[in-house]
């Protein structure tokens, strides 16, 4: 009898406590709507933002520079760099140097691939060995071993053109200054 008791003392307080438990989880639903509504309100606003920086970014890409074109300012500066070097104008030659090697470090950002030739990788070996040798010619004023270490550079860039698919793209010693506008021999003091 006492253990009848105590059985129907435990199911009596077992069905208290699911009672209590079904209107506690009703009562947390409730609570979950209602901070999801004001939520969802708040959220709107964020989602649309976030749409208008993500057409941001998309305009931005479109209007960014592309491979080609940072290639074209590469060859530029090489030009430059070639005359300023011809005529000893050594300052020239190492600030058109730097701006080859900025040029080429924005080439690298862009994280491009072509036809399996990842170009960052490129421009990092040129830094590392043409443009090394290219720096160390200017420091020592040496013709001869800028020479060597130009041809080496366009040896190097024309290589890259032909692994990755461009072979039609052939860089040369420049004939002409690819500027006419600046003088590349340093006046007499």
């Amino acid at each position: 009898m006492k253990s009848t008791a105590y059985l129907l003392g435990g199911l009596i307080i077992c069905g208290i406590l699911i009672v209590v438990l079904i209107f506690r989880v009703l009562n947390l639903e409730n609570r979950v709507r209602s901070y999801g509504e004001p939520n969802g309100a708040r959220i709107a606003p964020i989602q649309e933002s976030l749409k208008r920086v993500q057409a941001d970014l998309a305009t931005a890409k479109e209007l960014a520079s592309g491979l080609g074109e940072y290639m074209t300012t590469i060859q530029l500066h090489a030009g430059k760099l070639w005359f300023a070097a011809k005529v000893g104008n050594w300052e020239l030659a190492a600030y058109e140097l730097h701006e080859l090697e900025e040029t080429m470090e924005a080439v690298k950002k862009l994280n491009v691939e072509k036809n399996g030739v990842k170009i960052s990788n490129v421009m990092d070996a040129v830094r590392q060995t043409q443009i090394a040798q290219l720096q160390k010619s200017i420091k020592q004023k040496n013709q001869t071993e800028f020479q060597n270490a130009y041809d080496e550079t366009l040896s190097a860039c024309n290589g890259c053109h032909a692994e990755s698919g461009h072979k039609f793209i052939q860089i040369i010693r420049p004939s002409a200054p690819p500027v006419t506008n600046q003088k590349w021999e340093l006046s007499a003091k």
